[in-house]
């Protein structure tokens, strides 16, 4: 279970999370919406720890999300995710490259210089577009898609 309770970030005198406070149970999915500056990209860079609440807990199980550093904060941030409104797809690469790219940090140089992926890396790849529905979509180049297609 994902558990914030009251994470705040300020920057200076300007309070961009304000005291959230939420539980997320496992394979539960929300949304975070509001307007163009309310703090929706703050509070997830919060979570994924790309930023450091100035008050405030997040924990993950057992896990205080919020305390972690080194090795463990980094092992936390691959294990998060995060899709970014500027997404960083390899435009002259098909989909399902773009997405086994995602596995990088998990292989040794020499498995990743030439782009080698097993067929089990292959096979989850393809079942990460299928959760989202793109999985005709996967031998299609990336600058081919639209917007939202690039975006799951």
């Amino acid at each position: 279970m994902l558990k914030l309770d009251k994470l705040t970030k300020r920057f200076d005198d300007t309070v961009a999370v304000n005291a959230v406070s939420a539980d997320v149970s496992p394979g539960e999915m929300i949304a975070v919406i509001g307007p163009s500056g309310a703090g929706k990209s703050t509070l997830l860079r919060l979570i994924n720890r790309l930023a450091t609440p100035t008050e405030g807990m997040i924990g993950f199980d057992d896990t205080d999300v919020s305390a972690l550093s080194g090795r463990r904060l980094r092992a936390w941030r691959a294990r998060c995710a995060m899709i970014f409104q500027q997404f960083g797809l390899v435009k002259r690469s098909d989909v399902i490259t773009n997405v086994l790219l995602g596995r990088l940090n998990a292989k040794p140089t020499w498995q990743t210089l030439p782009g080698i992926f097993t067929k089990s890396e292959r096979a989850q790849a393809l079942a990460l577009l299928a959760r989202f529905g793109v999985e005709t979509l996967a031998l299609q180049r990336a600058d081919t898609l639209s917007g939202g297609q690039q975006q799951r």
